[in-house]
């Protein structure tokens, strides 16, 4: 699920689990804005198989690359099982 939000800056669409698709920013507490979310903010959306592109391309570039590629891979497998 995506949602649409208008604000003085401009229009922010961010789905479910938090992150605005387009820049990958973290949404919390209704119009707060977290540069990146946490591993764990990751998680929650990776299973849900919600994920943004954005956030899994920058997903483990400051180290934890094994706890990115564990998220990366259930993320994948979650949207795969939600289209079948």
């Amino acid at each position: 699920m995506t949602i649409v939000a208008g604000s003085a800056a401009g229009i922010v669409a961010y789905n479910a689990c938090g992150y605005d698709e387009l820049t990958g920013n973290y949404l919390y507490d209704g119009n707060r804005v977290a540069a990146h979310g946490t591993m764990d903010s990751a998680l929650e959306c990776a299973l849900m198989g919600m994920l943004p592109d954005i956030v899994i391309d920058r997903l483990g570039m400051f180290g934890a690359a094994e706890e990115a590629d564990r998220i990366k891979e259930l993320n994948a497998e979650t949207r795969q099982k939600n289209k079948e």
